[in-house]
Parts: C-alpha cells; sequence; structure tokens
C-alpha cells in the first residue's frame, strides 16, 4: 500500500488485496488480537446449546477445545459430576457440506463445526445430532453413536424419540431410527423449489429457522413449500478458485418478488398433502408456527409492509383457518421476542382454550392473557417491567417464568402468577441472562449467563428460588486482561453507552477516540457485558478510548425510540451518535474529539462510511466493514419494514444511500468485504468504490476471502491488527 502522504494525492482507489503492512508501537496489543481471534473471545471451550435432559439429572452440551472451532456433544451428570462425551467431531475428515447447509448456517451465523446441533427425545434416553450433514443417533446412556444412512439437512426428532423427519435434495423424509428405513413426503424438490426448508427472509430476517413441524401426537407434519422460481438469481464466483462455477442462489432484493410459500400438512407415514388455507397473498410473511398438544396448531402471518400481523388458528383435519387476533402497528411491527432469551414461540395456548401472548402496544412489550376467542382478559406485566421472553409455563401452579429487562442493559429472570400478576424475582446478577426450560420439566433450568462480573458461566439453577445447583464444567481459558468497560448514558436522550480505557490509561492524558458502531435495527451493543468488550479492549490499548452507544433505531429502549428511523436509516441514528460523543467529551477531558475515529460492520459498517462522508468535523477516519450501501440491494423483509419499496419512497431510499454522498469524502476510508458474502453482497462495496472513483476521491480497500463471517482465527487477527494499524496511522500520526 502507497504511504499515506501519496495515497491522499491519488484520484483513484487503492486496492488491498492482502493485509495492509503495520507497525505498532505495542506488541502486547497486537498479541491480544491474535488471542482473541483464536479463542473466539474467551468462549471456544464454554458449553454451548445447553439444556436439561427430560428427568433432570443430566445437562447437554456442546462444547469445542479451547482453541478449535470443532464442536463435541457431552452430557454432565448432575449426581456425580462427571462429564462423558457421547458424540466427537468425526475426525479430520474435512466437512463436505450442500450448497443448502452451508447457507442454512450462513443464515444462523454459526461458524463452528463438527456437532452442530442436538435434539433429545422426551424421555431422554436417545438423541440425534447433527454431524457435518450427517446424522447420528446417540443413545445418552452409553455414546455409542451410530451414523444413519444418508445425507441430511434440517433434523427434527419425532415426539416419541423414535423418528426422524429431514430433508434431502429439497424433498422432505421421515427416518426411522432404529432400523434406517426411509420414508419419502414430498415430491419434486429442486434449489429453487423446496420442501421442509425456512426461505431466506425467514432464515435470515425473521428468526425463524425451521420450515417442518411434527403434531404433538406424531402422526403428522406441517411443512413449508417455498417456490423461490420468481425470485431474482444471484450469482456468486469465488475469484480464489476461478476453475470453479458461480453459485447460483435467490436473493429477494427490496422491491422485488420474494418466494410463494405454501403450508402442507402431511401423514409422517406418507400420503396426499392437506394444503393450509390462508391468504398467503396479504400476509406473504410466516413469522412463527406453534403446534402444542395443550391448544392445537397456530401460524403468525404478516403483510409484506409488516405492519399488520394475524394470527391463525389452523384446523389440522382440513387445513382450514380462522383468524384470531390482528395486531397493527403504522411503522412496522416486530415479531414477539423469543430466540434472544431463549423462550417460547407465542400464541401459548393454555388448557382451558385461553392463550398467552404479547405485543408491544405502548413504549414496552408486555405479556397479554386472551381468551379463546382473541379478545385480551389482562395484561400480566406492567410497562415498568419491559417483557423480554416466556420461558416456561407450569398450569398445574398457575405460574410462568418470564425475562424482563427493567434496566435496559440487564436480564432478569422472574416468576410470574397468571392469576393475580404478582412477580417473585428469580435470578437477579447483573448482565445478560439466557434461560432454557425443557419441555414439562418445571422444577429447574439452565441459565446461561454473561456477568457484570466479567464472567460467563452455564449453571443449573432451581426454578423455585433461583439457586444454583450445578455449574457446566467449561475448558475456555480465562480472559488474560482487565476489561475497563465503564456504563453510563450519554448526550440529550440519554444514550446507553459503554466507555472502554486503555490499561495503561493515564488521567490528564489527551487520547484519540474511536466509535465502535452499529446503530441500526435489531441490535443493541450496550450491555452489562465487560467479557463482551475485549476486542474494545485490544484496541484501547493502542492508545485510544473507545466508545459504543445505542441511538434511535435500536431496541430494547421503548417504541418510538426505535420507530425513529422509518423511511430514514442514517439521520437521526448519526446525530445520536455526535451528540453523544460530544456529551461524553465534556465529560471526560481525555477524551480527543479532534481525533476521532469510527468503526463497524455490516450496518455498522454502512453507518461508518455515512459518519465519514458526511461528518468530516467529527470523524477524522473509518473503517466500514460489509456495508449494505444501497438499501435497495438489501433484502426485502429487512429493508422494507423500515423504508418501504424503492418504488414507493424513492426519496427516502436516496437519503439513506451511501453514493448520494459518495462526492463529499474528504477522509480517509478503508472498507473491508468478503467476496463470497451472501448476506450483503459485495456488488455493495464495488457501487461505492466505482462512485468514489468517478469521483476522484482516494479510498482503501481490503479484500477478504469468505462470506458475512470470517471464521479463520489468522484472517480475523490480521483484520483486527490492519484495522488498529489503520487507525494508528491517521490518529497517531
Amino acid at each position: 500500500m502507497p504511504p499515506l502522504s501519496l495515497r491522499r494525492l491519488l484520484a483513484v482507489g487503492t486496492l488491498l488485496l492482502a493485509a495492509p503492512a503495520y507497525s505498532s508501537s505495542s506488541p502486547a496489543a497486537e498479541s491480544c488480537f491474535s488471542t482473541l481471534a483464536t479463542t473466539r473471545n474467551f468462549s471456544l471451550g464454554l458449553p454451548r446449546a445447553a439444556v436439561l435432559t427430560p428427568d433432570g439429572r443430566s445437562v447437554l452440551f456442546l462444547r469445542s477445545f479451547p482453541r478449535d472451532t470443532v464442536l463435541h456433544l457431552y452430557r454432565y451428570d448432575l449426581t456425580d459430576g462427571t462429564t462423558h462425551e457421547l458424540a466427537a467431531a468425526g475426525g479430520d475428515t474435512p466437512e463436505h457440506l450442500s450448497v443448502e447447509e452451508k447457507a442454512r448456517r450462513e443464515r444462523a451465523r454459526l461458524s463452528l463445526s463438527g456437532i452442530t446441533e442436538f435434539h433429545a427425545a422426551p424421555d431422554g434416553a436417545t438423541l440425534i445430532a447433527a454431524r457435518g450433514g450427517q446424522i447420528l443417533r446417540v443413545p445418552v446412556a452409553d455414546g455409542a453413536a451410530t451414523p444413519l444412512p444418508g445425507s441430511w439437512t434440517a433434523p427434527r426428532l419425532s415426539p416419541d424419540g423414535t423418528r426422524m423427519a429431514a430433508v434431502r435434495d429439497d424433498d422432505l423424509y421421515v427416518v426411522d431410527l432404529a432400523g434406517g428405513a426411509t420414508t419419502r413426503l414430498t415430491q419434486g424438490g429442486s434449489p429453487d423449489f423446496t420442501h421442509g426448508l425456512a426461505e431466506f427472509a425467514a432464515a435470515e430476517e425473521l428468526e425463524r429457522p425451521d420450515g417442518a413441524w411434527w403434531s404433538p401426537d406424531g402422526t403428522t407434519l406441517l411443512y413449508e413449500e417455498a417456490d423461490s422460481r420468481a425470485v431474482e438469481k444471484h450469482y456468486i464466483a469465488n475469484p480464489a478458485t476461478p476453475q470453479t462455477p458461480p453459485i447460483m442462489f435467490r436473493y429477494p432484493r427490496a422491491g422485488t418478488n420474494n418466494a410463494r410459500l405454501r403450508l402442507g400438512l402431511v401423514a409422517a407415514k406418507g400420503g396426499e398433502t392437506r394444503w393450509v388455507d390462508w391468504d398467503s397473498t396479504g400476509f406473504p410473511y410466516l413469522g412463527r408456527v406453534v403446534w402444542r398438544k395443550t391448544g392445537g396448531l397456530f401460524l403468525v402471518v404478516l403483510n409484506r409492509a409488516q405492519t399488520e400481523e394475524r394470527v391463525l388458528a389452523v384446523d389440522p383435519a382440513t387445513g382450514a383457518t380462522r383468524v384470531v387476533l390482528t395486531d397493527t402497528d403504522p411503522a412496522w411491527l416486530n415479531l414477539t421476542p423469543v430466540e434472544h432469551a431463549g423462550g417460547l414461540a407465542l400464541p401459548y395456548a393454555l388448557e382451558d382454550g385461553r392463550f398467552l401472548w404479547a405485543a408491544q402496544r405502548g413504549a414496552h412489550w408486555q405479556l397479554e392473557l386472551h381468551r379463546a376467542d382473541g379478545g385480551i382478559e389482562r395484561v400480566l406485566t406492567p410497562q415498568s417491567l419491559p417483557y423480554l421472553a416466556l420461558l416456561d409455563v407450569d398450569e398445574a401452579k398457575g405460574a410462568a417464568v418470564i425475562a424482563a429487562d427493567p434496566s435496559r442493559i440487564d436480564t432478569r429472570i422472574l416468576r410470574l402468577s397468571l392469576k393475580d400478576g404478582a412477580v417473585t424475582p428469580l435470578v437477579t446478577s447483573p448482565g445478560r441472562h439466557l434461560a432454557r426450560f425443557t419441555k414439562d420439566l418445571h422444577g429447574r433450568f439452565v441459565d446461561d449467563a454473561n456477568l457484570a462480573d466479567g464472567t460467563r458461566a452455564v449453571t443449573v439453577r432451581d426454578a423455585a428460588t433461583g439457586a444454583v445447583i450445578a455449574t457446566a464444567p467449561s475448558v475456555a481459558e480465562h480472559r488474560s486482561f482487565p476489561v475497563h468497560a465503564a456504563f453510563t448514558r450519554a448526550g440529550p436522550l440519554a444514550l446507553d453507552a459503554v466507555v472502554i480505557r486503555p490499561r495503561n490509561f493515564t488521567q490528564g492524558r489527551r487520547y484519540p477516540v474511536i466509535l465502535s458502531v452499529y446503530g441500526g435495527p435489531g441490535v443493541k451493543l450496550v450491555n452489562d457485558t465487560p467479557a463482551t468488550y475485549a476486542p474494545e479492549q485490544c484496541l484501547a490499548d493502542h492508545g485510544y478510548i473507545v466508545v459504543s452507544m445505542d441511538g434511535r433505531g435500536t431496541p430494547e429502549r421503548d417504541h418510538d425510540f426505535e420507530r425513529a428511523i422509518k423511511n430514514d436509516l442514517i439521520d437521526l441514528p448519526l446525530q445520536d451518535q455526535i451528540d453523544g460523543l460530544k456529551s461524553l467529551g465534556a465529560r471526560i477531558p481525555e477524551m480527543d474529539l479532534s481525533r476521532a475515529g469510527v468503526y463497524g460492520w455490516s450496518f455498522g459498517g454502512y453507518f461508518t462510511a455515512m459518519a465519514v462522508l458526511r461528518r468530516p468535523d467529527v470523524f477524522a477516519t473509518g473503517v466500514a466493514g460489509a456495508p449494505p450501501v444501497d438499501f435497495a440491494d438489501y433484502d426485502t423483509a429487512y429493508t422494507e419494514r423500515y423504508l418501504g419499496t424503492p418504488q414507493a419512497d424513492p426519496e427516502g431510499y436516496r437519503r439513506s444511500n451511501v453514493l448520494t454522498y459518495a462526492e463529499h469524502l474528504s477522509r480517509p476510508l478503508l472498507l473491508l468485504h468478503g467476496l463470497t458474502d451472501d448476506n450483503v453482497y459485495f456488488e455493495n462495496t464495488m457501487k461505492l468504490t466505482q462512485a468514489l472513483l468517478r469521483a476522484g476521491k482516494p479510498y482503501d480497500l481490503m479484500l477478504l476471502p469468505g462470506t458475512h463471517m470470517l471464521a479463520d482465527p489468522v484472517l480475523r487477527a490480521r483484520v483486527d491488527e490492519a484495522r488498529a494499524a489503520w487507525f494508528a496511522r491517521v490518529l497517531h500520526p
């Protein structure tokens, strides 16, 4: 790469085909990036996806070694404290994944290998585990894993634990676990016409990874048929292997066709499909499917604008549907929060016909009890206790367990009386808690915690008192350095903020400031979890104060705060971050805002590019990773939720487009992008470089191998080191 002085004279972009040469004055900090990349921020070796067996006596979990990304399946016996490996990763045999399985993992942001998922039978005696397209049948007692013949995707265990529904070559099958016999349920599957898989929009944006669901009695399967033949074709070629043909994906850009969905009901032993009848033209998004023995089959569907959702009750015998309730919002509706807090899908049907539902009718989410006809009987949680998720329901005791977020940066686990709304705290230690209950096991649960004291742990807790019963064994490395994260509020809107100072911070010394940003919908950066900020600490130790804030558009504050970005994704969020920085700078004299940089990935990369282009008076430089430059090139379900379609609101798209401001670049900007990214396609960065080139503006570009995720630890470290070196050139000249 040319030296900085020469780059400023160039009127064309410089392509960084490898990591730029860099020199750091802090070898310890440079080593820090490598350690974080190799240990995934010290998360490798922690138990993952931990659940209790139905008898409550053991914990099943996935775990890798501290410095590899290959997952093994374990059972931890709570009685004697012993750990047993049930299934290994398969030796040194490399994984050979189908295009569909690779895409499924990309949608789930899963970059680990080995045993990537498992499902336990209700009796706890047997489970199935997925390993690189292969399914293993695993007896829990001895762990003598047996591979099932064939290659399978999206496995789901039957309620009695004797069969598995899974997809092969885009059709749905049932596999007998004892003998391996298969029953084909659908015909005619192809990459453009799938059965039993979630379509792109659901998996990427609606937090619905499943495309097939067992009936509670195990006699029937509901499956999704996704017809993507009218969805635009996108081709991704890997320049590193030019002898390999490009891979075709169906990608629904904003304003273009989505996949057309049908839902079919078919007997598990095979036969004709009964199609579910609903207005899939008016309500094309299938957000949730709930099928419980306590209360039938429900669908949650949304219109394309995501301003109206309906809960539909389905008659499994005929496929007929009826509308149970309807919710609307003039800006947009968020689907009921489930996955982030480990909760149950809603609606949750009770045995007497009533059901639990959640809605954001005021500032905050609230849990509601509804009559069978859909009308609200009463609101169960107050506005002062923002609801996050429903974790468990014990009808015999008239109680539920919920997650709530009263402070905006912590999670509380609470017991809630369904009779009078009385709340009893169970887990109140500051930090984030993701609780998982095993079906029909109400007495204890797993708590996956990232705590305010900087520790992470997976514990088993008593559901009556919240007391810790046991801790699942971790082999993760302990973080070798402290994280100096101070939580505060910033700016006129009292934004949640975290400030990370260098380890050798000297009071009175002036430090350049770096804004680590996302700034967009669906992601909250500021949480009372100091361990999360180890990467920011590594960067701060190069001689910076690093700041993150949650401005308008981000979740878990209140309804209007989140929806302030409707039809304009950048103006208010950008102003919020600037106001917050100035507010912090007035309170922290060591912050030198005349030397401020900004960086982020995905929406954070978009924000970074906009910040450098539009506010060079504030930001001296930026590093933008995988930015969605033109939201007309991003997917329907995400983009149209906030901007509508390009046809309906071209001005909103123009305001929110980085290309609109490309000619104003006057500060150094480094762009990073994976060449085979199938979420934010590389065409986004390509368009920006072309616009900068035409405007005679210099820029820098680092091309990365791979997709939206950068799994290779060496490359992850090199990218972090290159970013630190970039900031050093500009902010530490």
